[in-house]
C-alpha cells in the first residue's frame, strides 16, 4: 500500500463520478500520445483520493505505477513532486517518475505517473525503522540546494514564519476581550509576548543558515517502509525551505503516535546524520512556537464561525471535540511557552465551552 492516500471517492472535485474519471485516466494511459503506455494494455488495480488529488494504481505489462490527478494547482505542485522524485529516487527515497504531463489528452487537470512502491507505513513501535525515517529526512535536508529550482511554500526561517502567523495572532489579541473571554485573553497575550521575545532573541541562530531541500509535508502518512528503507511519497510542497521547521513539524503532527520518548530518540537519530551544531537549537525554537501557531488556527476558526455555522446540527454534534481540542492545544501552548497554567483551570474550561455555545 501507499500511505497517506484516504478511501476512495464517488465524485470529484471537478464534477464528474469516479467512474467516469478512471474510464477518461484509462483511455488516456492506453492512448494518448504522451503516454509512456500507449498502444499497450492498461488495467486499473484501485484508486484512491489524496488531499487535493485523485490516484490510480495501474498495471501495464510488468510494470505497476500510479497515476496521480492533481485537483489544485497542478502546474506549480505536479511539477514539485515530478522534482522531488526526479531528484531522490536516484538516492532511494522516492518513487521513480515516469512522466509528468501538464495538459494531458481528454483530462482537465495535470497527471504525474510514477511507479508503485510495494510497503507498508512505518512501524512507530520499532526503533530501527523509526531511525531509518529520521535518515531519509536528514539525507534530503543535506543536500545540494543548487539542485533544485523553486522554494517551497513553507517559510524557509524563521523571521518568515512568525510574519506569517503574526497577523492572525494579532486579530485573535484584539477578537478575544471582546468574546466575553477576558482569562483566555490575557493567558493569549501573555503567550504572544512571550513568543515573539523568544523570536527575537532566537532570530541570530537563523545566520549563516541558509534555505535547505525540505519535502515540504514531512509526515508518517507519507513515508513508506520498502525493504528496510523509507520511501517520502506526496512531495507536492517540496522545495527550499527549514529543514529545522519541517522537523519540528514532523514531531508536532505526529505526537499522537510517537510518544515523547520515542520523539526525542528520533530527534537523536536524525541530529546523528546532520552536520550543523545549531539546528537542535533551531528545531527547539519551533517546537515552542507551534502549539501557539496550532491555537491561533483553532482560536481564528472559532471567530470566523457564522451564525448559521453555529445553528447547524453538524457544529452541535462536533462542538464538544472542538471545545476539549482547545483546551488542549492552550494548555500545551502554555507549558511549551513556559507559562504556568492551573490544570483543569475552571475558569479557562467554562470560556472555552462558552466559545463553541456549550
Amino acid at each position: 500500500m501507499i500511505a497517506g492516500l484516504a478511501g476512495p471517492v464517488s465524485r470529484s472535485s471537478i464534477g464528474r463520478t469516479m467512474s467516469e474519471l478512471t474510464d477518461s485516466v484509462h483511455t488516456y494511459l492506453a492512448t494518448a500520445a504522451a503516454s509512456g503506455f500507449a498502444g499497450l494494455q492498461v488495467t486499473m488495480l484501485n484508486h484512491w483520493q489524496g488531499h487535493e488529488n485523485l490516484l490510480w494504481r495501474v498495471r501495464c505489462e510488468e510494470t505497476e505505477a500510479v497515476a496521480k490527478l492533481f485537483m489544485d494547482a497542478g502546474q506549480v505542485r505536479g511539477r514539485r513532486q515530478l522534482d522531488g522524485h526526479q531528484l531522490f529516487a536516484q538516492r532511494g527515497l522516492a518513487p521513480t517518475p515516469l512522466w509528468f504531463d501538464r495538459y494531458p489528452e481528454g483530462l482537465a487537470r495535470q497527471l504525474l505517473v510514477y511507479n508503485w512502491v510495494s510497503g507498508e507505513p512505518p512501524d512507530v513501535s520499532d526503533p530501527g525503522q523509526l531511525a531509518e525515517l529520521a535518515r531519509a529526512a536528514a539525507q534530503v535536508h543535506a543536500s545540494d540546494p543548487e539542485e533544485l529550482r523553486r522554494f517551497s511554500p513553507r517559510p524557509f526561517n524563521l523571521d518568515y514564519y512568525w510574519r506569517m502567523i503574526a497577523g492572525g495572532v494579532t486579530t485573535i489579541e484584539q477578537w478575544l476581550p471582546a468574546s466575553d473571554c477576558p482569562a483566555m485573553a490575557g493567558l493569549f497575550t501573555r503567550m504572544a509576548d512571550r513568543a515573539g521575545v523568544l523570536v527575537g532573541n532566537a532570530l541570530p541562530l537563523w545566520q549563516g543558515a541558509p534555505p535547505a531541500p525540505v519535502h515540504g509535508d514531512l509526515k508518517l502518512e507519507n513515508a513508506v517502509m520498502a525493504l528496510g528503507t523509507a520511501l517520502l511519497v506526496d512531495w507536492e510542497l517540496f522545495g527550499l525551505g527549514d529543514a529545522a521547521l519541517e522537523v519540528a513539524a514532523f514531531l508536532f503532527a505526529s505526537q499522537s503516535e510517537i510518544d515523547e520518548e520515542s520523539q526525542e530518540t528520533w530527534l537523536d537519530a536524525y541530529l546523528s546524520h546532520v552536520d550543523d551544531a545549531a539546528m537542535n537549537q533551531r528545531i527547539s525554537v519551533y517546537r515552542q512556537l507551534l502549539p501557539l501557531e496550532h491555537l491561533s488556527f483553532l482560536l481564528n476558526g472559532a471567530r470566523n464561525l457564522s451564525a448559521a455555522e453555529r445553528n447547524s446540527d453538524e457544529f452541535r454534534a462536533s462542538a464538544p471535540f472542538l471545545a476539549e481540542t482547545l483546551l488542549a492545544t492552550l494548555t500545551q501552548s502554555s507549558i511549551a511557552l513556559d507559562i504556568p497554567v492551573m490544570a483543569g483551570d475552571p475558569v479557562l474550561q467554562q470560556e472555552t465551552r462558552a466559545l463553541f455555545n456549550l
